[in-house]
């Protein structure tokens, strides 16, 4: 069995007069902790705010790391967080070939054995999402619910597009290779949340053999995966963003999971960022937090987030009016000339 690997952070608001925190029966210092296993073959994980009651798991998106979810994690603290490396990407680049499964069971080994209660709520965009659909099919038993974006079956079109993933790779490699001002312009990354550390990451876990292996197992995940995960009755938020991503296909899976909810997962819904690029959790952090928080707590989901609604069957057409022969005949006057010569 792997194990996972800690690296356990919390904030000053959850920490004790004297600057440290019980576990397992003894005191540590607050500020940070790591446990390492014995095989060293589990995946890495940050786990803030460890003594707040409810926890909250985070999955990145593919080639990134924990990094990814700094700007979002600070909005939170009110919560026990833990977030992953996914197996093959950074401090957890020793666990692997990556597959949606293999993340799925780690992270829900991870979560059975350090999330308060053996159960966490899942956010996760993008591959992280997949990730999360993934575990929900596998082990609901260890979910409270899901805020989960930009990770539905995907479009004819992105098929296209990424039906050659080595050429895929070649064109993100150079884009994140090229000059800063070019990479956040064409990526959206927001200059305010830009971080040097996190760019040295997707640098680093940036390889042809992950990125084939994130593109097929996205690929791959269908409606089917998507039935299998509604019948298990957890409520899900799928959120998509407006300027990069599949929308219709957010709109048709806010549909099919709470048709198939018996309980909590009909209340599953899908919303809409209308400025939101495809990674917008780096663009929008503090409103994807408030997000997390709202779907979290079931209250309604802040401004800026839009009910994704069915659409509308298209009105019929009106026709022109229409007037039948025989009612025109009968109403034509009669030609009196012709009738009286007819008479005579």
């Amino acid at each position: 069995m792997r194990r996972t690997i800690s690296s356990a952070t919390t904030s000053s608001s959850w920490r004790g007069k004297d600057d440290t925190l019980p576990i397992g029966g003894r005191t540590m210092s607050s500020s940070s902790w790591t446990t390492m296993s014995a095989n060293n073959e589990g995946i890495f994980f940050k786990s803030l705010n460890p003594l707040a009651p409810v926890s909250i798991v985070m999955i990145h998106v593919l080639l990134s790391c924990n990094l990814e979810w700094a700007h979002c994690w600070s909005q939170i603290t009110e919560y026990h967080l833990l977030v992953p490396d996914l197996p093959q990407h950074s401090r957890s680049r020793h666990v692997g070939p990556f597959t949606f499964v293999l993340a799925a069971d780690l992270i829900a080994e991870m979560i059975r054995e350090h999330a308060h209660d053996g159960r966490a709520h899942l956010v996760g965009i993008s591959t992280g999402g997949f990730v999360a659909m993934e575990l929900i099919r596998r082990h609901p038993d260890v979910v409270l619910s899901a805020f989960i974006s930009n990770a539905v079956p995907v479009s004819e079109t992105w098929k296209n597009l990424n039906s050659s993933p080595r050429i895929s790779y070649l064109a993100l490699s150079v884009l994140l290779h090229s000059p800063k001002s070019v990479l956040f312009k064409a990526t959206g990354w927001v200059p305010e949340f830009q971080n040097e550390a996190l760019l040295k990451e997707i640098k680093r876990n940036i390889t042809s053999r992950l990125y084939e292996a994130g593109t097929r197992e996205t690929m791959s995940w269908t409606r089917d995966d998507m039935v299998q995960v509604g019948k298990t009755d957890i409520r899900i938020a799928i959120v998509t963003g407006g300027k990069q991503d599949f929308v219709e296909g957010a709109r048709e899976m806010g549909q099919l999971l709470p048709s198939l909810g018996t309980n909590e997962g009909k209340n599953s819904r899908a919303f809409i960022v209308k400025d939101a690029i495809h990674a917008w959790n780096l663009q929008f952090p503090v409103l994807f937090a408030r997000g997390v928080r709202a779907w979290v707590e079931k209250k309604p989901l802040p401004q800026g987030y839009e009910l994704l609604e069915p659409l509308k069957p298209p009105e019929p057409a009106e026709l022109p009016e229409t007037r039948s022969i025989s009612s025109s005949t009968s109403k034509r006057p009669t030609n009196r000339k012709t009738k009286d010569s007819l008479d005579g």
